[in-house]
């Protein structure tokens, strides 16, 4: 077969679309916005300043400071000497707030006065100011009698290392940098559970010679992941997509028209070319006038984000097949509309109403997934007896109807709701403890104080309340917990503190009476006649004014009371695990049997109870250091009798063996997997839940093993778009219970067997629930319609994935839960817009064949 003949008509469409005024207005458009980005720049620095988004419980932080304010016991401690170097109208609104009046404080308020004292430290280090009383800012009306800082005061806060190597340097030594870094991580060691973890440099954008804009301060790896995941996707997506293809569109629409005019087609047909190829060949020469304006400007973009921005993403490349691809979706219904009624401003309205008809239905498809699908999305499981338990994100709890396996409601979901239920627990088979949160979607306080929901087989799982929680409570941890009724603790984790009470405690407030043999009434016992925490009283023995600021910080209730050692400072994000009890275990809750493994930071702690676990503070009896990660992936943590597994959210995995947390390996976790989540199930076996929806098993092997490689996937489940997981270990600790939720609603039990090296997994039931109408009219409806219109709008999560390498990001991931999960759809919308350019050129090509013009 000739080629020559159908190269020639490519080159005559390309060179008739480069004859046309709006290819070259917009590639001078192109390099303009090009010339306009290149002076753009970042410069690292070291993280000093405070940005509203810095602050994670906000609340807490307020009542810390008004505690500073109004308490005498603060006075030389270090949240006095803070509250006392406020601002004046600050000052008198947390003064107000010590006072027990609802004060609405902007956090950008209170970030900009911590700002002040940082450049309060840089003028005394520097000497600018003659004495302590002229730190405060000009533009300030009170002032301050004496710096905010004092040595001797914060020897008593809890210092990151970084802060303690920078006390022991001269001042004289430090950079203004340094000294503002210093100054943020004593404040941050004087406010405690205030602040998400950040790493000690960022990256300040620059235009020229300008830090622009002022206000810009993030993390090296967010600053990439913030560029290749969504400002590349949403600049090449948008730009490209309703500007470069409108504008290819005005461009190529004459191409069909012009080739239908008298002589034109009699002059190509004449040649030995057929009527489809001549069509393809058209077809391929409009995408590649199009491919020549998006290499320009992706080109451009890839150089100036290497040269300026320092990111040299080869994958930014794949922008322009994909955006050529976008355009070619458009242009494959402009060149039937043009065959049929030989208009330009036809083709072009036909591309224009295609966009439209996508652009409603992705709207529609949109609307129903955020208020019919997703308050549905199960995310989090727990098993009590023989019911199951499910948590929803839309702030819903229900338990599965074994008969008819269908989820009844037991606290009603709710589309777009503000609420979080947190993750339900069992204390036993017959009890079950949760909370909801009111407005605690996005904010860890919430509406304020809250109870303890009890659910209780004999009380139909109803709802109960139960004893007061610490605010900002984020997660329920059951310790120590048997087939007795009411033994055992449960731990309540908030942003700062952890916080602990008796299991019978919590039957007592819903009018269980649980026999305890050491339950002592009498005064001279450990704990009082209603079986309260003596400890818990006493922090309730302060004045109501000074309780209630207590309570805002989360601190102990009457109920619970905190173990919390004093060299521990927690701060988001936070994972914890208590390791599966090994097999000679005792059914006692006691300090030779009970840990509880905190991940923080950098820092993996382990915690051992010192005698009773209510009545005495935990210490603090193993810490190991991993590598510092600021991606966005979410940590994770396991642990099992033998080995415990963590990751700070980057691509390296670390296991340490034993209760000395000796390290036994350090390396890449197998296969490039991303874990979301991890749940011990044996001694040396894990299950592991990835960004992608997927689940695995994974082996710890033995030092005797020659493989290098000392994790290793032993069984992948097969079901995908998992949400989360719980195991259940039998007692004879050889099988063990997998129970997933995966595809919104449904639940896959499976059985693990891993006595021997290689685990085998066996399905042991799967429920799909009965979809509701609503769920129906999306499911069939809306899906019918996705698949008969291509998904141009879905692309943009294709140039995200092939542009950052990644298959989904996490939202909300610095809480003690897991946050949302947004997969990328990579292969659906190609399959769906390569389909639909394939359908509309063979419809072309018939009527072209068939059709005498």
């Amino acid at each position: 077969m000739n080629w020559r003949p159908y190269f020639a008509v490519v080159w005559d469409s390309f060179h008739a679309a480069m004859a046309s005024r709006v290819l070259w207005a917009a590639m001078l458009a192109i390099w303009i916005l090009l010339a306009m980005l290149a002076p753009i720049g970042v410069r690292e620095d070291y993280t000093t300043t405070f940005r509203f988004f810095d602050v994670y419980n906000g609340t807490r932080m307020k009542a810390m400071l008004a505690q500073g304010m109004v308490d005498p016991k603060q006075e030389d401690a270090p949240l006095g000497r803070i509250a006392e170097a406020m601002p004046e109208e600050l000052s008198r609104k947390l003064k107000r707030v010590g006072e027990g009046d609802e004060v609405r404080i902007p956090l950008p308020m209170l970030t900009d006065a911590l700002n002040n004292l940082i450049d309060q430290e840089l003028k005394l280090a520097k000497g600018t100011v003659d004495d302590e009383a002229e730190l405060k800012d000009d533009s300030e009306e009170a002032s301050v009698s004496r710096h905010w800082y004092d040595a001797e005061a914060w020897k008593e806060t809890v210092r990151l290392r970084e802060l303690r190597e920078l006390d022991e340097m001269p001042t004289e030594e430090l950079s203004d940098s340094l000294i503002r870094r210093r100054a943020r991580l004593r404040i941050e060691a004087a406010l405690p559970g205030v602040f998400e973890a950040r790493s000690a440099r960022s990256v300040l954008l620059t235009y020229g010679t300008l830090d622009f804009p002022t206000g810009f301060e993030i993390d090296r790896t967010q600053f990439e992941s913030l560029f290749n995941q969504f400002v590349i996707p949403t600049l090449v997506h948008w730009l490209l997509g309703f500007v470069l293809v409108f504008l290819g569109i005005l461009v190529t629409a004459s191409i069909i028209p012009d080739m239908l005019q008298t002589g034109s087609l009699h002059l190509l047909l004449s040649k030995p070319v057929s009527r489809p190829a001549l069509l393809i060949a058209k077809f391929v020469g409009g995408c590649a006038f199009v491919f020549l304006c998006v290499a320009q400007l992706v080109i451009g973009l890839y150089l100036i984000a290497g040269l300026r921005l320092e990111i040299w993403n080869p994958r930014i490349l794949w922008c322009i097949p994909v955006a050529v691809f976008l355009f070619a979706v458009f242009f494959s219904v402009s060149v039937p509309a043009g065959l049929k009624w030989r208009s330009p401003i036809i083709s072009i309205a036909a591309a224009g109403a295609l966009a439209a008809i996508c652009l409603v239905f992705s709207i529609i498809s949109g609307v129903f997934d955020t208020r019919i699908v997703q308050p549905d999305r199960i995310a989090g499981l727990v098993r009590a007896g023989d019911d199951l338990l499910s948590v929803t994100n839309g702030g819903g709890l229900n338990r599965m109807d074994e008969d008819q396996l269908q989820w009844v409601p037991v606290i009603e979901s709710k589309a777009m709701s503000n609420d979080r239920v947190l993750r339900p627990v069992a204390i036993d088979d017959d009890h079950v403890l949760t909370a909801r949160i009111r407005n605690g979607k996005f904010n860890p306080f919430g509406s304020g104080s809250l109870d303890l929901i009890v659910l209780a087989r004999d009380n139909e799982w109803k709802p109960q309340p139960g004893l007061r929680l610490p605010t900002a409570t984020e997660r329920l941890i059951p310790i120590g917990v048997t087939e007795d009724s009411g033994s055992g603790h449960t731990l309540a984790v908030n942003t700062a503190d952890l916080l602990i009470t008796h299991n019978r405690d919590i039957l007592s407030s819903i009018g269980k009476k649980v026999e305890d043999d050491d339950n002592d009434t009498g005064e001279d016992g450990n704990e009082s006649s209603d079986g309260r925490s003596p400890r818990g009283q006493n922090s309730n023995s302060i004045g109501a004014w000074l309780s209630t600021l207590v309570t805002m910080q989360g601190g102990a209730t009457e109920e619970f009371v905190s173990i919390l050692p004093r060299n521990v400072a927690l701060s988001p994000p936070i994972r914890l695990a208590v390791p599966l009890a090994a097999e000679d275990a005792t059914e006692d809750i006691s300090s030779e049997t009970t840990r509880l493994l905190i991940l923080n930071g950098s820092q993996l702690q382990q915690l051992e109870p010192d005698g009773d676990p209510v009545e005495n503070v935990w210490q603090r009896t193993q810490v190991a250091y991993l590598a510092r990660s600021d991606t966005p992936l979410p940590p994770v943590l396991a642990a099992s009798s033998r080995f415990v597994i963590a990751s700070t959210g980057d691509e390296s995995a670390r296991v340490f063996e034993g209760n000395e947390l000796n390290e036994f390996y350090v390396g890449d976790w197998p296969e490039d997997i991303a874990p979301l989540s991890i749940h011990a199930v044996a001694d040396d076996l894990f299950f592991v839940v990835t960004t992608e929806g997927s689940g695995h098993l994974l082996r710890v092997l033995d030092q005797d093993d020659a493989s290098e490689q000392r994790l290793q996937i032993t069984a992948t489940l097969p079901v995908d778009d998992i949400e989360t997981a719980m195991v259940e270990v039998a007692p004879d600790a050889t099988t063990a219970q997998l129970i997933v939720a995966h595809d919104v609603d449904r639940i896959s039990e499976f059985e693990v067997s891993h006595q021997s090296q290689s685990a085998d997994i066996s399905l042991i039931r799967s429920v799909e629930p009965e979809r509701s109408f609503w769920r129906r009219i999306d499911r069939y409806g809306i899906g019918l319609l996705e698949l008969l219109t291509p998904q141009v709008l879905a692309l943009g999560d294709t140039t995200a994935g092939m542009v950052s390498g990644k298959k989904a990001f996490i939202i909300g991931g610095g809480d003690m839960e897991t946050g949302e999960v947004v997969r990328y759809g990579i292969a659906t919308p190609i399959i769906s817009c390569g389909v639909f350019i394939i359908a509309m050129m063979l419809l072309s090509c018939i009527y072209f064949a068939r059709s005498d013009f």
